[in-house]
């Protein structure tokens, strides 16, 4: 929820709208899928499959960012995909 409320703090200052995007988006639904209904393990592997790209995208080292970009980007909009499709309660 934090990261929601605060999204203009800690991301406004970005200069690329696509990386402000990202964050946002992750913020999102990592929020929807810990409101969700989905059994816990379930939730543990899709906040899983959110994270790696974005803290690769955001803390790794520049040539690993680089050489995972569009991988990472591909990964994130198939789990958000997921996530979408996938009913919120059991």
């Amino acid at each position: 929820m934090w990261m929601l409320n605060n999204a203009a703090t800690y991301a406004g200052s970005w200069p690329n709208s696509r990386i402000f995007r990202f964050a946002i988006d992750y913020a999102g639904h990592a929020r929807a899928v810990v409101l969700s209904g989905r059994e816990e393990a379930t939730k543990v592997e899709l906040l899983l499959a959110l994270y790696v790209p974005v803290q690769r995208q955001f803390f790794g080292w520049p040539w690993s960012r680089a050489r995972h970009a569009v991988a990472d980007h591909r990964a994130f909009a198939e789990t958000i995909a997921r996530i979408s499709g996938e009913p919120s309660t059991p």
